[in-house]
């Protein structure tokens, strides 16, 4: 399925919720909803997060997700592609500058490592078109 489409959110947000991994490591999680956007088309997906579950999922455009999400991390296709593959960590890639935090604190984020981490590993069950 096409990337951050609907379709796509929809499924993520099912497996984010399955994710025992995941709802444990972001129990604590009050920080606010987080959007992933693929800076070449402007595509993006809006999750609304809290106490380890995902609320809802939206595909949004990248402006909607500046608008709506506490935290916006954007990278490239080419950046993506390595994250869903599980070649890069989504903070390692921020700090490392493959992947902008373009709204957000870094410090606020920084004690949710391992929430990051199943957030990427649940994105990895779904097929990604780009």
């Amino acid at each position: 399925m096409k990337i951050f489409s609907q379709e796509w959110a929809d499924a993520f947000a099912a497996v984010l919720n399955h994710n025992t991994v995941y709802q444990e490591a972001s129990r604590s999680w009050e920080e606010g909803s987080i959007a992933l956007v693929l800076d070449t088309t402007a595509q993006a997906v809006w999750l609304d997060l809290l106490h380890g579950r995902c609320l809802e999922a939206r595909a949004v455009d990248a402006a909607q997700a500046h608008t709506l999400a506490t935290f916006v991390i954007a990278a490239d296709e080419a950046t993506w592609k390595e994250v869903l593959a599980g070649h890069m960590q989504p903070l390692m890639g921020i700090m490392r500058g493959r992947l902008k935090l373009a709204k957000g604190s870094m410090a606020r984020l920084m004690p949710y490592t391992r929430a990051a981490t199943e957030l990427v590993k649940s994105a990895q069950h779904i097929a990604a078109e780009f």
